[in-house]
């Protein structure tokens, strides 16, 4: 199993979902990819926070609670007790600020976030049997909307004879079609690069069947 993963930032991707109309325009776009291979692809966008605990709110309202009143120290000397004293109450001033709805998913560093888009994805490709096609010739395309992230998790019978570059041009194919426009645009775009890059190493056979279900997964 091998992964690849691409920052869709500069797009105008929406929490809100797609539409009824989007949905089956990428689900038409897997039919029609998996015409050309025999591998099997599944499209899955996620709405919902990567990240849903305010771990990094209390991180930070912890180290700027545990090092600014130094600095205030340092301009005005004051007894031990009452540096204890800014140190807490300026904790929690600031923790409940980093904990608002509009506030607390912006603290959330990018690496920390792409750590989670992947191991969602992975999850993902677990939990819906992407593994169990026969062959090991399952793909997913992760789309992680409200971070704006998109994964890609292939297994073993695909990724051995295609490679992680393979992998990385497809998230490469999604994110430049969602910069221009939206994240249907993009998805379809890398359904087509998916069916176009398996095509070649993985044909259509008689006798395939679809394994997968085309329809957009929505988390």
């Amino acid at each position: 199993m091998s992964a690849a993963e691409r920052d869709l930032s500069s797009s105008d991707t929406s929490v809100s979902g797609l539409s009824e109309a989007a949905l089956a325009r990428i689900a038409e776009a897997v039919a029609a990819a998996e015409t050309r291979t025999s591998a099997e692809i599944r499209v899955v966008v996620a709405r919902a926070p990567l990240v849903q605990h305010p771990f990094f709110s209390v991180l930070w309202a912890s180290l700027a609670a545990l090092v600014l009143p130094w600095f205030i120290g340092l301009l005005r000397p004051m007894p031990a007790l009452e540096l204890l004293a800014v140190q807490a109450v300026l904790f929690v001033v600031l923790a409940s600020v980093l904990m608002l709805p509009g506030v607390v998913h912006r603290v959330i560093p990018r690496l920390a976030l792409k750590a989670a888009a992947r191991s969602a994805a992975i999850e993902t490709f677990l939990a819906y049997g992407i593994p169990q096609t026969a062959g090991r010739t399952g793909i997913l395309i992760y789309a992680a909307a409200r971070e704006r992230l998109v994964e890609v998790v292939a297994d073993e019978g695909v990724h051995t004879p295609l490679g992680h570059g393979a992998w990385q041009d497809i998230c490469d194919a999604v994110a430049s079609r969602a910069r221009q426009g939206s994240l249907a645009d993009g998805l379809v775009c890398g359904v087509e690069k998916a069916g176009e890059l398996l095509s070649g190493p993985l044909p259509r056979r008689p006798g395939d069947r679809n394994e997968l279900a085309n329809h957009v997964i929505v988390l």
